[in-house]
Formats: C-alpha cells, sequence, structure tokens
C-alpha cells in the first residue's frame, strides 16, 4: 500500500489534490481511499488530507501517521505543524513548496519545488494543489503523467470557476521543472 499525507492551509486545496490523486490512481486500476481531516476553521487554517493506494482491497482506515510520501502545500506550516510525522524511514518522500532549501530534520528525501511561481505564472492565484501534482507524478511513479491530467479534468469539472486546461499545464510545468 503506498500512503499519501497533504499538508497545507485551507482554500489552498489540498482535499481537491487527494481526490485527484484517488482518481488518477482508480482510474490505473488501485483500490483507494480520499479523505481530509479539519475543524470548524476558515481559510487559511491548516489542513490534512490523506490518500491510500493499493493493488487490492484497503482495510486500514483512520490518519495515515506512516506516510510514503508527504506532500507541503505551504511551507509555513513548518513553524505550526509536524510534517515530518512519521516519516522516520529511508525511502520516504517529502515535496515541499519553497523556493530554497529549508531546515527539516527527517531521514526521508525532501525536494523542494518552488510550485508557488508555477501557479502563479499558469493560474493566477496561490492555489498550489494541481501544480504539485506534477512533482508527485515524476518523483513517485504511483500514476502516469496522462493519468493525472485526466484525473484533474475529472475533478475539476465539478468546480465552476477552475480552468481544467490551465490547471493541467502549471501540473506539467511542475513535472519538467523537477529533477529526479
Amino acid at each position: 500500500m503506498y500512503k499519501v499525507r497533504i499538508h497545507c492551509r485551507g482554500g489552498q486545496g489540498g482535499r481537491t489534490a487527494a481526490k485527484i490523486i484517488a482518481v488518477a490512481a482508480y482510474k490505473e486500476g488501485k483500490e483507494v481511499q480520499a479523505f481530509s481531516i479539519y475543524g470548524a476553521e476558515r481559510r487559511g487554517a491548516p489542513v490534512q488530507s490523506f490518500v491510500r493506494i493499493a493493488d487490492g482491497p484497503i482495510y486500514e482506515r483512520g490518519y495515515i501517521t506512516d506516510p510514503d510520501c508527504v506532500l507541503v502545500l505551504d511551507a509555513s506550516l513548518l513553524k505550526t505543524v509536524n510534517v515530518t510525522d512519521g516519516l522516520d524511514r529511508n525511502g520516504t518522500l517529502m515535496i515541499v513548496n519553497a523556493t530554497k532549501p529549508l531546515k527539516i530534520k527527517t531521514k526521508a528525501k525532501v525536494v523542494y519545488v518552488d510550485v508557488n511561481s508555477i501557479a502563479m505564472k499558469f493560474l493566477g492565484v496561490p492555489i498550489y494543489n494541481t501544480t504539485i501534482l506534477g512533482a508527485f507524478v515524476k518523483l513517485t511513479n504511483i500514476v502516469k503523467l496522462k493519468t493525472m491530467e485526466a484525473a484533474i479534468k475529472v475533478v475539476l469539472e465539478k468546480m465552476p470557476h477552475a480552468v481544467e486546461e490551465k490547471n493541467v499545464q502549471a501540473m506539467k510545468a511542475c513535472y519538467d521543472v523537477v529533477k529526479v
């Protein structure tokens, strides 16, 4: 089973990113779970979203405490949320939206991507969910790029203000800048 935990602030699209990852994995024949936790807080409050991907039935429930991959959409969360919780294994991956390396204590491989600049260029707003998925696809090989593109279109077609094509362009741009 592959487990993903997403850290963001309300309004940055972490919940939607989890749905998109789950739809992409489902389209490739995997079993999936996607869910988020957040309180009654408003936009800007910390949010966690989770995705489980497996070849067979998923019987595990609850929060993901031992993720294989952590996506951090807002680096300011590093000061207030323990985003490295459960990342004590070698071979785990953390993708952080940041312009430069930050001091993060973990055995996980940490990759920094300037997701903000890419999102602003293509979307014009600080919503990083679809953009960071490009890095996720390139670094994990859990789903194919074309499948992620299709999943973005499926999930975002239900959102009246989202422009699917711009989100796909942002995701591909992020995919292209990430070095493996």
